[in-house]
């Protein structure tokens, strides 16, 4: 059993690396000669192809990954499900919504395996995290605030939301593991490119009325990668740019009440969560994750197809509004 791999940029070299560490490199499609070139001197043994039909219809591979741009992930991923092969999608899934559907379909109608490349998904702290949750270890979850800031690369053929936002959104839903719907959005154009937005804010709320808050900016002198879970007994928060034993931490606080008046709020002790470390990096604990999948049918993987799908449907909702949106300062409400 074996995986292809389509498209061998920056992302899919990460990926040409990872699968053939296990073993798992059937071969490579790439259009670009000078891309195949390269390919060929650091790996002889791999096939290569330069176009998909061709190559779905000579490889022996059981999957697909596609690192490609995502307006053809669609068309890509369609002609993989239809091959009979199982595939992982790098994010966003696509940019519409209904095409994301009909993969999903498709790959539920054929048992095939369709995943998304949600990396952080595989964090463990971010695991470890979920799991206390489930456990109630934070009483009854209040509501959930992520924030996705730096001075980052400033993109001219996407905005600050799909750029950043996708990697919250997925954290979301798969803390939550429940459908959510935006009920706000507010985008600020620093750098006045009116399509282009630098800086978004978004409200939303879980099915069973979690409140979410995710703001994302890259214009932000101050790094922060950061998810906050606010439970009824403690807080979480998880900081993706500390050191390994400092990511997870929890705040124990005390809040009381007189006559639903808040009285007092007092914060308590501040620890750092121990968790086990990962065994791999976090490419290749998706890359092996995907590989089960698609050998053990119904193995779940938190990165699947419907969590892709959600992440496209609110980033699509949120991106109406900006659409909408006619000057930086208004802010819009989706009512439902």
């Amino acid at each position: 059993m074996s995986i292809l791999l389509v498209g061998c940029g920056y992302w899919g070299n990460n990926w040409a690396k990872t699968l053939a560490k296990l073993d798992l490199l059937e071969g490579i499609c790439d259009p670009r000669p000078t891309i195949q070139a390269e390919l060929r001197q650091r790996y002889p043994d791999v096939r290569l192809w330069d176009d998909l039909p061709t190559a779905l219809s000579e490889t022996q591979a059981h999957a697909v990954v596609l690192a490609t741009p995502v307006p053809i992930h669609y068309e890509m991923a369609r002609q993989c499900l239809e091959s009979g092969r199982s595939v992982l999608v790098e994010k966003p899934l696509t940019m519409d919504p209904a095409e994301s559907l009909s993969l999903v379909a498709l790959a539920e109608e054929n048992q095939l395996t369709l995943a998304v490349g949600h990396l952080l998904l595989y964090q463990p702290a971010l695991v470890a995290l979920k799991r206390m949750m489930a456990a109630g270890e934070l009483g009854e979850i209040l509501g959930i605030q992520s924030t996705r800031i730096n001075l980052g690369k400033v993109r001219n053929e996407e905005n600050v939301w799909w750029s950043l936002a996708p990697h919250d959104l997925s954290i979301v839903s798969m803390l939550l593991d429940e459908p959510l719907s935006v009920q706000q959005a507010h985008p600020t154009h620093w750098l006045k490119r009116p399509q282009l937005s630098d800086a978004v804010t978004v409200n939303l709320v879980s099915a069973s009325g979690v409140p979410v808050n995710i703001h994302v900016n890259w214009l932000s002198p101050v790094k922060r990668h950061e998810t906050m879970v606010i439970g009824s007994q403690k807080i979480a928060i998880f900081e993706d740019t500390e050191p390994t034993d400092r990511k997870l931490k929890l705040l124990d606080y005390n809040l009381k009440w007189d006559d639903q008046i808040v009285s007092s709020l007092q914060g308590g002790q501040t620890t750092f969560v121990a968790y086990p470390p990962a065994d791999d990096d976090l490419l290749t604990l998706q890359a092996k994750a995907f590989y089960k999948s698609t050998r053990d049918k119904g193995c779940f993987i938190p990165n699947n197809g419907r969590n892709g799908l959600q992440v496209v449907q609110l980033l699509s909702q949120v991106q109406a509004i900006i659409d909408q949106s006619s000057s930086p300062s208004v802010s819009f409400t989706v009512r439902n």
